[in-house]
């Protein structure tokens, strides 16, 4: 079965591995090197340590984020079994910050696996979020046309959807 899997981009996890790098070596240096350090120096070392430990391990992680197959789509972070093509009304996108997501509008027959509380959903609204939100911030790809995909394919039969796979495979990526 055909299969497109999109991957973190390493790049954005370089830009993070840099800035929190900035910040992690001279408080770790002063503290190997200062008899009595100051506190700010190990709340320094601990917060932006955080994020270097974070960016290293997107930069070594090499499972895909999110796959798409002819029955529908499958995005790692979710916690979700597979979101079948059937169950997908429409998609746009949706920013907050630096993260960009795709929202995915779902029917009434979609049952997700993990139920939110209910401030979560009334902050998901208030964001323009939806039920599924795929998270795209790391991985490199062309929005505009990755949400025409899915909205071709969410329209598509299931015996055309593998040559609409093959046809958009080059160009969301």
């Amino acid at each position: 079965m055909k299969e497109i899997k999109l991957y973190k981009s390493p790049i954005k996890s370089l830009r993070l591995l840099f800035l929190s790098s900035i910040f992690v070596i001279p408080s770790a240096w002063i503290i190997m090197t200062d008899s009595k350090p100051d506190n700010s120096f190990w709340f320094c070392l601990c917060f932006f340590g955080i994020g270097f430990l974070l960016s290293l391990f997107n930069i070594l992680d090499r499972r895909a984020q999110i796959i798409i197959t002819k029955n529908g789509i499958w995005d790692r972070t979710l916690r979700q079994r597979i979101i079948k093509w059937d169950f997908i009304e429409g998609a746009n996108q949706l920013q907050l910050f630096s993260q960009v997501f795709v929202a995915l509008q779902t029917n009434e027959n979609f049952v997700p696996k993990k139920k939110l509380f209910n401030w979560a959903k009334n902050l998901n609204n208030f964001v323009g979020g939806k039920e599924v939100n795929l998270n795209v911030s790391y991985i490199k790809i062309d929005m505009e046309k990755f949400i025409t995909f899915i909205d071709i394919m969410k329209s598509e039969n299931i015996e055309t959807r593998e040559k609409v796979m093959e046809m958009y495979e080059s160009r969301i990526k």
